[in-house]
């Protein structure tokens, strides 16, 4: 590949979180959103050694340092790799984590920001089905499988459609009007242990059901319709199994929808719970209530107010290494 890499030259880009599944659409769906995201600043450099990750902050668990082992830098490193001219040059890591709990696509947005400092640093050589590629196999490093799902959202932005049999993602489309409010516990669920969670077995009509959601979801977005975008957000086959490993889970749903959320699920694996109306009067009641109900009952749940990101991954004002 001939490119004209920016040696020296600090590079920032911002990945945004993302929930995974959206609702019945499990390993299949994924939609970016604001607020929430990865920051990376990158500098190439022609130097001995290796990569370094020189500052991670934010985090809400340690993550690794090691070049090696953090999805940011897998995911540049195996971009890098692939211009002969440049495999010898090293780059220089500061993350700024912006994700927070467990359930927004953590891994996936640091994978996608790596991926997409590389393309920046090298000229943008890469095509975008290289840098799902080259992300979704960082994340899968860590996560013990190749979902793409949250990977492609991030990417892409909007929401997004996965086959991770096929190796390929689809951006669909956006929808405006929807009004999302986060739930973030404290406690952290791993995605291995949500997976261990549902049974080899499922009933059929079940699986039915969340098909039928799933194309829901796809022709709500396709006419632009909140409405039936929020009536769709049912999951008849996952949920069920995954509740009883998000504390809080029954008490925080009832109270979001008493208080008008048209839709309660969980974000990806969990622990983040997601509240949805498609009314702007009913999302402004809707967090207030959320706040004052868990600062009453002092629970460890961070509450965040949030729309559908339709940019994706993206340069950014420079930062400092």
């Amino acid at each position: 590949m001939g490119t004209t890499p920016a040696l020296n030259q600090p590079v920032t880009v911002y990945a945004p979180a993302s929930v995974g599944n959206i609702g019945p659409g499990f390993d299949t769906l994924g939609m970016a959103v604001t607020g929430m995201g990865d920051t990376l600043t990158g500098v190439l450099e022609s130097r001995p050694g290796t990569d370094r990750i020189t500052a991670i902050t934010g985090a809400w668990t340690e993550l690794p340092t090691d070049p090696k082992l953090n999805t940011a830098t897998v995911a540049a490193r195996i971009l890098l790799d692939r211009v002969k001219d440049h495999s010898g040059m090293k780059i220089t890591v500061s993350i700024q984590k912006g994700v927070p709990g467990s359930g927004l696509g953590s891994s996936a947005a640091s994978a996608v920001a790596g991926a997409y400092l590389a393309q920046e640093l090298l000229g943008n050589p890469f095509t975008t089905d290289d840098l799902l590629e080259a992300a979704a196999e960082a994340e899968s490093a860590v996560s013990g499988g190749y979902f793409l799902d949250n990977v492609s959202a991030s990417l892409l932005g909007g929401i997004t459609v996965s086959n991770s049999g096929m190796r390929q993602s689809f951006r669909f489309g956006t929808l405006p009007g929807l009004h999302l409010l986060f739930l973030i516990p404290r406690s952290l669920v791993k995605t291995s242990e949500a997976r261990r969670a549902i049974p080899p077995n499922v009933p059929i009509q079940n699986a039915v059901g969340a098909l039928s959601n799933t194309a829901g979801i796809l022709t709500a977005t396709h006419r632009q319709d909140a409405d039936l975008f929020c009536r769709m957000l049912i999951d008849p086959l996952i949920q069920g199994y995954r509740e009883p490993l998000i504390p809080h889970f029954q008490e925080l749903r009832k109270q979001a929808l008493e208080s008008g959320a048209r839709s309660f699920i969980i974000s990806g694996a969990g622990s983040t719970m997601l509240a949805v109306t498609d009314k702007p009067e009913d999302a402004s009641r809707m967090g207030e209530a959320l706040e004052q109900y868990i600062l009453r009952n002092s629970l460890p749940v961070l509450v965040r107010s949030s729309t559908i990101d339709n940019e994706g991954v993206r340069r950014v004002a420079p930062s400092h290494l």
